[in-house]
């Protein structure tokens, strides 16, 4: 869990530095703004999909175990509400970043006015951290669903032992 703050702090660090980046056009360790922004592009893309999958992972356990053990369904709708609130504005951050990272390929090829780029760019990066404001919100629901399930099935679990 702390590995998704971290990755999402490196991030936001990397794509806003790739934005300075742009402006004042220096290198970083060598790397110009196109390097620098694909490896940027990629840790972004990693942490997103990484997000994504661990809520896909957590949500399908903790339906298992409703179903393994008959404990309450009510659990699971508020595992399909946080998919329901997070997924969409997510992937369209993810499809945003990879368009303004295409954009930034095309300006340097002259094909394109730096303006969308750029537009493209400050756009992005706002809704990523309104996305992460929903991140945070998603993975402190997502722990107390687990918390709640592990409590539920312990509960459940000291019945039938009698104890």
């Amino acid at each position: 869990m702390i590995l998704f703050y971290i990755l999402m702090f490196l991030s936001v660090f990397t794509i806003s530095l790739n934005g300075v980046q742009w402006i004042f056009r220096f290198d970083i360790f060598n790397a110009n703004y196109i390097s620098f922004s694909f490896v940027s592009t990629i840790l972004y893309m990693f942490t997103q999909t990484l997000i994504m999958f661990y809520l896909i992972g957590a949500g399908k356990k903790v339906k298992e175990t409703i179903v393994k053990h008959s404990l309450n369904k009510e659990i699971y709708e508020k595992v399909i509400k946080i998919k329901n609130v997070l997924f969409p504005p997510l992937t369209l951050n993810i499809l945003l970043i990879g368009t303004a990272f295409v954009l930034g390929g095309g300006v340097q090829t002259k094909a394109l006015s730096k303006y969308w780029h750029h537009s493209i760019f400050l756009i992005s990066f706002l809704h990523y951290l309104k996305v992460i404001v929903v991140q945070h919100k998603s993975l402190v629901e997502n722990n107390y669903i687990l918390s709640e399930v592990g409590k539920e099935l312990e509960s459940k679990l000291n019945i039938k032992e009698g104890k």
